[in-house]
């Protein structure tokens, strides 16, 4: 469960300044906070990195990238926070106006969210959204067990031959779109500088060229 400890902390980093009033509308936060923020945000990722470079992740028997569990419990995560965020919101209209509190901070809050994931995680914010419409309540991970190998030879020989790369998707239950390429493990860009998680970038139209001058 340690991992997992991990990427629930993760999350609520990255989505940290949309719980602080401090961050809404249009106020100036401590500028020491924000930079706290952002450097803790860098660290998780570059966390991830390591991670994805020493160890294995096996779901449902589909061994698939670390930021697939993590951009899944991010998406999770956020659609969590906005459906509670909306269902005070909507307690509250129907209570009296002594309780403004909630009316003053649940708006800007999802209004936060949203754009925090538009803005440096817009591969997730689909999945976010679809999560939303369907009431997504759950701020734990909503998947099948993980499974965890120390990457190695032996292990990527074997996974090499089951005829079976490293994917970003989980056929079973996609967060991205429902054509997406399949990655190696060892195409997992380096974060420890940019601070940016592979999938931050994921642009169907250069993989589609990528596969045109293959074909070529």
């Amino acid at each position: 469960m340690e991992i997992f400890d991990l990427l629930y902390l993760g999350a609520f980093v990255i989505l940290s300044s949309a719980f602080d009033h401090r961050f809404y509308d249009g106020q100036k936060p401590p500028s020491s906070l924000s930079k706290e923020i952002s450097y803790a945000v860098r660290r998780f990722n570059t966390l991830i990195h390591v991670f994805s470079r020493r160890f294995i992740i096996d779901l449902e028997g589909e061994v698939v990238s670390p930021w697939y569990v993590v951009n899944r419990i991010l998406g999770e995560f956020a659609a969590a926070s906005v459906v509670l965020a909306n269902a005070i919101h909507a307690l509250d209209e129907i209570e009296s106006n002594d309780n403004v509190q909630y009316r003053v901070i649940t708006n800007p809050c999802v209004r936060h969210i949203e754009g925090i994931l538009q803005m440096s995680y817009p591969d997730v914010f689909p999945y976010y959204s679809r999560c939303v419409a369907r009431g997504h309540k759950d701020f734990l991970w909503t998947g099948p067990h993980v499974n965890i190998c120390l990457r190695s030879e032996g292990i990527t020989t074997v996974v090499a031959l089951t005829g079976k790369s490293e994917m970003i998707d989980l056929p079973s239950h996609r967060i991205y779109t429902e054509d997406v390429d399949l990655i190696q493990p060892n195409q997992t860009e380096d974060v420890s500088q940019s601070g940016k998680r592979p999938g931050d970038t994921l642009i169907l139209e250069d993989e589609k060229a990528r596969k045109r001058s293959r074909q070529s």
